[in-house]
């Protein structure tokens, strides 16, 4: 159901004639969601916008659908313009480092690209929430949410979901592959209980790493939400390839956007516009909009709507560190498991003043589509709950230039702390007698190599097969990893040693967050209330991954962004039969 308004002459733009109820911004995880539940309701014209390409049920990409996590090495599906550093300037040795964020472009956003690694968090996540003064988001009002996202192909009880669009599954301790499986004996052998649900079970110990895919195939947020009978919605209607320069507010209201389309640049307007375009690109376009810190709006010559200094800041990402094994023939893992996910260790750290639980390892049989990769094991420690705060900020009004994004990695030292912890226990598993069987080198990966070799192309496999052939010789593999062989035993006598790696290769996880936080009333900071609108500006909200007051989820936040769509399409929805009950 289309609207059409008589626009003012100073506000034409050719063909631009329509009025949406609700133009939702930004087509990832969350905005899917948004756009297939909100146009439930019959009455309500709904249009999603995405800036980059748009491929309906059955002209998805190959390496999109496959469940390893293919897509996440090529270039097309990604975000070009954004840049991150991720170090602070602190005298320590720890390297500023820039590099690209690994964020998804086009319908479905990192949902395209993700590891499909389904995590929820613990209950302790969202009671901090709400204790920071997001009420209505303690772990009792988003379980509901939860369960009804998935389909949960394992468990069955009040703590999970049947019916909903995302498969949940996981692989049985009994058929971990070789590597995962003796790491996760190991970490029992020291202690740690064998946790059957980590979803619903939050203690500390040893679980199948959950995954929102189906053996053969990934199932992204439009796989799931965007199905042909949600597009063939009369009131739904999605542009892609629409990149959004900013919204379009009038005195204190949004009214819509205005938006570079194939035909040129149109106002295109709503009752309510929701952006959802994940934890940079959501404080960019509210920036650019007019909405943020006011003096630094001023100093790019943007005229400032409404002064929020919060946005842009409480910038959160999930610090990690990698480490590489390489494993003998016999230890590989079968082609019948094409994914990625297979177990991992929930820990909680002896470092003062962090939460329970705080802390993951992850342990990984298959770290890549190629040859080299089936022979390439290794683990992932990596921060639950990073301290850590970094920022985003404009560097030009211009929405073709990325922001500043600084990360501002390990600048709190129990981040770093921690870390140091992890490795520290991640190597004591690795010299474990059962799991050194199974291993030759325990080495330091190079991440350009990585980047390089994960691109699907017919070069980068013809690479990893020569280099997966050379690494088949004993000698020419220990020449070629001689520099960054790890000794596991000299390290764990060596706290410095242990800390000099962390300063050098700490990575992150691309799980962004926090950058339009809600919060309340009194806290200065807060950008949203409760409800996800935007303080001092009508008919705004902000719906994706920068409304989390903190993270949540051990190493990955999808299934948790997805219960926020699921969640605040019901307020909405809500809001509209309270408004339609009033009028009559």
């Amino acid at each position: 159901m289309r609207r059409e308004l008589a626009l003012n002459d100073g506000d034409r733009v050719p063909g631009d004639n329509r009025l949406f109820d609700v133009i939702i911004v930004g087509a990832g995880a969350a905005g899917c969601v948004l756009a297939s539940r909100l146009s439930e309701s019959k009455d309500k014209s709904v249009l999603l916008i995405e800036a980059g390409p748009d491929a309906p049920p059955g002209q998805e990409h190959p390496q999109i659908c496959d469940p390893f996590p293919l897509s996440l090495g090529n270039p097309k599906f990604r975000w070009s313009n954004l840049t991150g550093e991720t170090g602070a300037d602190r005298g320590d040795g720890t390297p500023r480092v820039s590099g690209p964020c690994l964020q998804g472009y086009g319908v479905g956003g990192s949902s395209n690209i993700n590891g499909m690694l389904a995590y929820r968090g613990t209950p302790a996540d969202f009671e901090e929430w709400q204790s920071l003064g997001a009420l209505g988001w303690g772990w009792q009002d988003v379980l509901p949410y939860f369960n009804k996202l998935e389909r949960d192909l394992d468990f069955s009880s009040s703590l999970h979901g049947d019916q909903g669009p995302i498969p949940i599954r996981r692989i049985a301790p009994a058929d971990w592959a070789p590597f995962s499986k003796a790491m996760g004996a190991a970490a029992s052998r020291r202690g740690y209980s064998m946790i059957e649900d980590c979803n619903a079970d939050f203690r500390d110990g040893v679980s199948s790493s959950p995954m929102s895919s189906l053996p053969e195939r990934r199932v992204s947020a439009p796989m799931a939400y965007l199905t042909k009978n949600v597009r063939s919605r009369p009131n739904l209607t999605i542009l892609a390839g629409a990149l959004v320069e900013r919204l379009d507010v009038r005195g204190s209201r949004a009214c819509g956007v205005i938006a570079r389309t194939a035909n040129g640049t149109q106002r295109l307007l709503s009752r309510e516009t929701i952006v959802s375009c994940g934890g940079l690109q959501s404080p960019a376009l509210l920036m650019r909009s007019g909405i943020g810190p006011a003096d630094k709006l001023r100093a790019l010559g943007i005229e400032v709507i409404q002064d929020l200094p919060g946005i842009g800041g409480n910038l959160r990402n999930k610090p990690k560190v990698d480490i590489a094994v390489h494993l003998r023939a016999a230890s590989t893992q079968s082609p019948n498991q094409r994914g990625l996910g297979q177990n991992f260790l929930r820990y909680t750290s002896s470092v003062l003043d962090c939460s329970q639980h705080d802390m993951s390892i992850k342990f990984v049989n298959k770290t890549a589509w190629h040859p080299l990769g089936r022979r390439i094991g290794g683990i992932t420690v990596c921060l639950h709950q990073p301290y850590s705060i970094g920022s985003v900020e404009l560097a030009s009004a211009d929405p073709t230039v990325g922001p500043v994004i600084r990360f501002n990695v390990l600048s709190d030292p129990r981040d770093f702390e921690r870390l140091v912890e992890g490795l520290r226990i991640g190597f004591d598993l690795l010299s474990d007698r059962e799991v050194v069987k199974l291993c030759n080198e325990v080495f330091l990966p190079s991440g350009k190599i990585v980047a390089r070799l994960n691109n699907p192309t017919r070069r980068s496999y013809f690479q990893a097969c020569l280099l997966s052939s050379l690494m088949s010789s004993r000698v020419l593999r220990r020449a070629m990893l001689k520099r960054v062989t790890l000794d596991l035993d000299a390290l764990l006598k060596d706290n410095e040693a242990l800390r000099g790696i962390v300063r050098r290769h700490v990575g992150l996880g691309w799980h962004v967050c926090g950058t339009c936080k809600m919060g309340a009333d009194a806290d200065p900071m807060a950008v949203l209330n409760p409800q996800c609108r935007v303080r001092g500006v009508a008919g705004l909200r902000v719906v994706d991954a920068s409304i989390y007051p903190t993270s949540a989820g051990e190493q990955g936040m999808h299934i948790s962004v997805l219960m926020v769509a699921e969640k605040m399409a019901d307020v909405i929805k809500a809001q509209w039969a309270e408004a339609e009950r009033e009028s009559t």
